[in-house]
């Protein structure tokens, strides 16, 4: 899903971290791929999914309706995550 905010696309998908080793991989994943990346539960919150710590903060606080919100589409590399 894609939404326009102030003029940018971006997108965005609900995801699920389940495991230690999902927020590694995830991570992994995000440090490779150009564009900000964020983690955001709501409107409230947001970590930068390029780092292992803020990944982590996310899941130990179970946030409520966890997205990716990304510059670029990387729906496929991000797949294992995403929930409809």
């Amino acid at each position: 899903m894609s939404e326009k905010n102030e003029g940018v696309r971006k997108y965005v998908y609900r995801v699920e971290i389940d495991t230690m080793a999902d927020a590694k991989e995830l991570v992994a994943i995000s440090t490779k791929l150009k564009g900000q990346i964020t983690l955001q539960s709501g409107n409230k919150f947001a970590v930068n999914a390029k780092s292992l710590l803020g990944v982590i903060l996310a899941k130990k606080l179970n946030w409520d309706d966890l997205r990716i919100v990304m510059d670029n589409d990387y729906y496929h590399e991000y797949d294992k995550f995403i929930k409809s």
